[in-house]
């Protein structure tokens, strides 16, 4: 008599079953590790700016234009005349960040609320 060795269709569907439980508690956690990761490359493009247009507002040299990299956009470019005030620029995250960075202009701190 032949000894067949291999796995029953009831082990493989079992395998099978675990494999879909664990992708589906996975996939959320790593959608919304992207979309943080999106937030937070953008918050921290912003303070760079900021504080790089700060200084050279400050210093009366010129205030390069915003190159986006993590962000999507800034609302409007920086002048020196936003450093003397206090304005707020908004930077939007490339997709898939939905959060929002505001920053003051006058002294360059950046806050932003966590979409998750």
């Amino acid at each position: 008599m032949n000894k067949q060795q291999g796995f029953t269709l009831i082990e493989l569907m079992i395998v099978v079953a675990i494999i879909a439980i664990l992708a589906a508690i996975a996939l959320p956690a790593y959608n919304n590790y992207r979309i943080r990761s999106a937030e937070g490359a953008c918050q921290a493009e912003a303070k760079a700016y900021m504080n790089s247009a700060v200084a050279a507002g400050q210093s009366q040299m010129t205030i390069l234009a915003f190159v986006p990299n993590a962000c999507a956009s800034i609302d409007s470019a920086m002048t020196s005349a936003d450093i003397t005030g206090s304005v707020v620029k908004t930077f939007t995250p490339d997709a898939p960040g939905t959060a929002t960075t505001t920053c003051n202009s006058s002294n360059a701190t950046c806050n932003m609320t966590p979409s998750v």
